[in-house]
Parts: structure tokens; sequence; C-alpha cells
């Protein structure tokens, strides 16, 4: 997915899903709703609730599935690295 947006801020409905290419450094956050983010080649998956923030680790796919309706934003790159929560 190519978004030209500087913060695009997407509407889920609950089972709703959005895959990102190549988003290193990309953060996606929950400004309402839920959401679990699932990385390309990594066994963890996250979940990310209001306010919650998921910064993108490493190269592939990343899947973004709504867990109940939710709006979140995707920023361009960022430098910090994803917390341990």
């Amino acid at each position: 997915m190519q978004m030209h947006l500087s913060h695009p801020v997407l509407a889920l409905e609950a089972g709703e899903v959005v895959t990102l290419d190549d988003a290193l450094g990309t953060r996606i956050r929950s400004r309402q709703g839920t959401v679990w983010v699932t990385q390309e080649g990594s066994r963890l998956d996250h979940i990310v609730g209001p306010g919650d923030a998921f910064v993108v680790g490493r190269r592939g796919r990343i899947v973004v599935q709504a867990l109940r309706p939710s709006w979140i934003s995707i920023d361009g790159r960022v430098e910090a690295a994803n917390d341990s929560h």
C-alpha cells in the first residue's frame, strides 16, 4: 500500500484488514478501538489498543486487522523502537 498523505487516519470495521509492504519504521497508532498487528517473518503478534502504538521493526509485509471498529493512524518513518509491552 502506498499512501502519500502526511498522517492518514483509517476507519476499520471489525475484521477489516490493511496490509503494508516494506513499512520499516512506520508507526501504527490506535486512535480508537483495538487492532492486531503481525509482521512477516516474526513469531510475535501485537495487540494495539486505544492510545497505544506499534513501530514496524523489520522489512516485509505487515497485516493490521481490526478486532472491533477502530480508527488508526499510520505515520511515516520514525526512529523509536517498540517498547516491550
